[in-house]
């Protein structure tokens, strides 16, 4: 490998990191470490595959420099370098690492907003179906970089061996890794009125990671390779129910600020990075709502990028998400969920690393028919859309871009790749088949 003349390397690894802001982007360097009297403003720090970007603000606390980092590529860092790597994820070495105040963590996303949304009857998020409509969308949580120090109380918490649960206006969600399994628990349970449960899970099986990319003369290579191997299958079971009907209606969209990570082999430049998104939005109608559903699907082959082109996994159902539907309500009722679980190897900062990736999406929607009109047809139906998204780079949301801006100097370079993703399984149903649900759906 072969640096850029204006990246600075501070030697020591993780001793030379006095103190990290809650945030992922502020870091308080040990001042008698090997190259830290070289960082200044506009140099590239990097001192871990965790803590490397472009320094955009600084400044010194009893010798020891304490800087704000934004986003890097690849391509700024290194000149030339060949990364390739066959890495076997094992569970039972993941470590959770919690970053509280990630910018951009949490929003209110608009109905149809691309991305990881759920696919589900408009009507249901438009006030059509008698349910206040969503708001515009709107980041609801933004942390502040704060330049601390060393002793700072308020700092990024320790990695740790067992899962950890966040938590957001009475939204909890349990990111975990076991043995054949990676999943995610999302629930809200607060007061009396509105309660959701998502329980969304990847089955695993010699769950592996490969890479090859270059980078010459400063230019990322043509043709590069990373796949996810190893995932056999997915599951999602959702419920909510609500005491007031539409009245508790909510729709959240959440990057999950809990990174699953993997220690990195001595001398690896690049770190394992398992990271989540969610989109939860329920339409429920009429007091004392419910709506239940559950299914499973096996998915055969890898997903990623193989010679600079995509490929993703076939996808065929072993339970049907349809066949679960129950619940009860006076009214059309409905809940979406959409789930993205993003595999990277990479350096950078937590709230932007950069390096190859390769996400799923899984994009569900169900909605259950009034209890009123089962004399005649009670109308279920329910949609699936698999996603894949695979590339090169830094991959942000608009959301984490939009607070970025927001936090960092306006003179800091923010150039990001946007999220793409293609979608490769796609279906829906609606049952019974007779014009009083075909029609209406």
């Amino acid at each position: 490998m072969t640096y850029r003349p204006d990246v600075v390397l501070v030697k020591g690894g993780a001793s030379a990191i006095r103190a990290t802001g809650p945030d992922g982007l502020t870091w308080t360097i040990d001042g008698r470490a090997p190259g830290a009297a070289e960082l200044a403003v506009g140099k590239v720090m990097y001192v871990t595959s965790r803590a490397v970007g472009r320094v955009v603000a600084m400044r010194t606390d009893g010798g020891d420099p304490t800087v704000t980092l934004a986003p890097v590529d690849l391509t700024e860092v290194f000149l030339d370098a060949h990364f390739h790597d066959d890495l076997a994820i094992d569970a039972r070495s993941t470590l959770y690492q919690e970053v509280p105040d990630r910018p951009g963590a949490v929003s209110e996303p608009a109905a149809g907003t691309a991305g990881t949304s759920p696919s589900v009857d408009p009507a249901l998020f438009t006030g059509r179906a008698g349910v206040a409509p969503a708001r515009a969308g709107a980041v609801l949580a933004v942390g502040r970089p704060r330049l601390l120090p060393a002793d700072g109380p308020d700092r990024l918490p320790p990695a740790r061996e067992n899962s950890v649960t966040w938590s957001h206006g009475g939204w909890e969600v349990q990111p975990e890794a076991s043995p054949g399994q990676l999943g995610l628990k999302i629930g809200h349970e607060a007061g009396d009125g509105l309660k959701v449960f998502v329980d969304f899970a990847l089955r695993t099986s010699d769950l592996r990671v490969r890479s090859d990319v270059s980078i010459a003369n400063g230019r990322l290579g043509s043709g590069s390779t990373f796949v996810v191997e190893g995932v056999d299958g997915f599951s999602i079971a959702v419920s909510a129910g609500a005491a007031d009907g539409a009245d508790d209606n909510k729709r959240i969209r959440v990057e999950v600020p809990v990174e699953l990570t993997v220690p990195v082999v001595p001398g690896e430049p690049l770190m394992y990075s398992n990271t989540w998104k969610f989109v939860v939005g329920t339409a429920l109608s009429g007091r004392n709502t419910t709506v239940t559903a559950g299914g499973r699907w096996r998915l055969d082959g890898p997903l990623g990028l193989v010679d600079g082109k995509m490929v993703t996994p076939h996808l065929s159902v072993e339970k049907s998400i349809m066949d679960s539907i129950g619940g009860v309500s006076v009214g059309v009722s409905g809940v979406a969920a959409a789930v993205e679980a993003k595999f990277q190897l990479g350096l950078g900062i937590p709230a932007a690393f950069a390096g190859p990736y390769a996400k799923f999406v899984m994009d569900t929607g169900v909605t259950n028919g009034s209890a009123l009109g089962t004399p005649l047809a009670r109308c279920r139906s329910a949609k699936l859309e698999a996603k894949a998204g695979a590339g090169v780079g830094i991959s942000v949301s608009s959301e984490v871009l939009q607070a970025l801006r927001r936090l960092l100097p306006s003179g800091a370079k923010l150039e990001m790749e946007s999220e793409s993703l293609k979608s490769y399984f796609k279906a829906s149903q609606i049952l019974p088949k007779v014009p009083l649900c075909v029609g209406s759906g």
